[in-house]
């Protein structure tokens, strides 16, 4: 069975299809990996088992009947904390939401997986309303990575990294605002994508924050990408859906002007090692044929401040929904930061929010000069796991790589290309918007080209396991 959790979904399925194991089997066997590996990594913040159970029972009664509704069904799958799915609770990675009542509908995300037949095993462990680019929490404390359990998985989709970096799922659905899926795949080897908002509908509408999916392979990835990306009306932002599937196929960069950025603005660029990899990227698809051009910094200064201001203001605003008597629970990193922006007025805010937009405009104008990017996810090697982000002031200061494609709306994925010092280093595929899914296919051909295949931790508990 070990064989059957650590390979793709396509082999997974030909197992069902020929018979020679069974959702349920495979439930059972996820279960006992979840029973093994979680206490060293702490990436599970809610066990479903009994409505895993339930919907591994369906599966194996399709796939019997030869009437299997899609690539996922029976796939054991985990969702971010933040994506509600009804039965289970909403926590949004804090301790002063622990008393919030279960979730009564399926947001769109988990309504697609359902639809699917995948079986969702439960929910995966996230900081302080997502505003954190760490895996830690005031609820669940340290979530670790499973490639070195002092490191960090980053965030703020950290337990889902931390998750299929230990083999627990075949897939995840995490959510990006600033490169919330990317970051824990940068940090953690895998797959991600954060899609042109609109592509894969959730709740509330967002023109900044999206669903993504996180695997180990982009074949895994886009599987999930295609169920993901089905229309949902109660997202009215959600672009009109695709036609057909995502072709397997790898995108040739034969022909391709592609982009290498590594310096985002003066002070603000990759550190040797990051930079290192991302050149052995570059390289490989030069080596296919693209012409491929070194971009100076994009920003001639800093454009981070008020795009952190405008952070600040959404999670104060979270921070002022909580009853005051409940408002020292929040991890009080969120809260430091937070603080000030309490003081914002309408007028700060909306000069903030248009400088914003002024600078996701000079992004996409310089990345529009070439038909895709490819950049660092994080400019370093990681940092410790009890550790709330490059510079804990201002926990997402160092998502500058990623944090500008949820402003220009493009797609942008990650997916490891190298190591350093024992640690996965990711790269960064930037396309145009609307190009999700020439997006995966370049990043599939970068995933074939590396000359490497991982082999996954099995991380053990040996007193290093997640704590407050």
């Amino acid at each position: 069975m070990t064989d059957v959790l650590d390979g793709d979904i396509a082999a997974l399925t030909g197992a069902y299809r020929s018979g020679q194991t069974s959702p349920v089997e495979v439930l059972e066997a996820t279960l006992a990996r979840v029973a093994q590996r979680n206490p060293a990594i702490n990436a599970l913040a809610h066990l479903d088992a009994d409505g895993a159970a339930e919907a591994a029972h369906a599966s194996a009664r399709r796939w019997a009947a030869g009437t299997a509704r899609s690539p996922l069904d029976g796939v054991p799958v985990t969702i971010k904390d933040s994506v509600n799915a009804a039965g289970m609770p909403w926590r949004h990675g804090c301790l002063a939401f622990d008393d919030v009542p279960d979730a009564s509908v399926d947001a769109p995300p988990a309504a697609r997986l359902k639809e699917a037949g995948a079986v969702i095993v439960g929910k995966t462990t996230m900081p302080d309303f997502g505003m954190m680019a760490a895996g830690v929490s005031s609820l669940y404390g340290i979530t670790r990575n499973p490639w070195d359990l002092t490191r960090s998985t980053g965030g703020s989709s950290s337990g889902a990294g931390a998750a299929l970096a230990a083999g627990i799922g075949f897939a995840s659905v995490g959510t990006d605002i600033a490169g919330s899926v990317r970051l824990p795949a940068g940090h953690c080897g895998l797959v991600a994508l954060k899609p042109t908002q609109g592509r894969i509908p959730h709740l509330a509408p967002s023109t900044m924050r999206s669903a993504g999916p996180m695997a180990r392979t982009v074949g895994d990835a886009t599987l999930l990408y295609d169920v993901l990306s089905r229309p949902d009306a109660r997202d009215l932002w959600a672009l009109a859906a695709e036609s057909g599937a995502t072709s397997p196929e790898p995108l040739s960069p034969n022909g391709l002007r592609i982009g290498v950025l590594t310096e985002l603005n003066p002070g603000f660029a990759a550190e040797a090692a990051v930079a290192e990899v991302v050149g052995t990227a570059a390289a490989a698809l030069a080596a296919g044929g693209a012409t491929i051009a070194a971009m100076g910094p994009v920003f001639d200064r800093d454009p981070y401040p008020a795009l952190d201001r405008v952070f600040a203001v959404r999670a104060v605003t979270e921070l002022q929904s909580i009853p005051e008597d409940r408002r020292h629970l929040v991890h009080p990193v969120i809260r430091d930061w937070c603080a000030s922006a309490a003081d914002h007025t309408a007028a700060d805010f909306t000069r903030d929010s248009e400088a914003v937009a002024r600078s996701a405009e000079t992004m996409r104008a310089a990345c529009a000069e070439y038909d895709f990017v490819i950049a660092p996810v994080l400019p370093m090697v990681g940092f410790a796991a009890e550790v709330c982000g490059g510079d804990e002031s201002h926990p997402l200061a160092h998502c500058g790589f990623t944090a500008w494609a949820n402003q220009t709306a493009a797609p942008a994925s990650a997916v490891c290309f190298g190591f350093a010092a024992g640690m996965p280093v990711g790269v960064q595929v930037i396309g145009p918007r609307l190009a999700d899914r020439a997006v995966l296919r370049l990043t599939k051909w970068l995933e074939t080209a590396r000359g490497f295949d991982i082999d996954w931790p099995h991380p053990v508990a040996a007193g290093v396991g997640g704590t407050r």
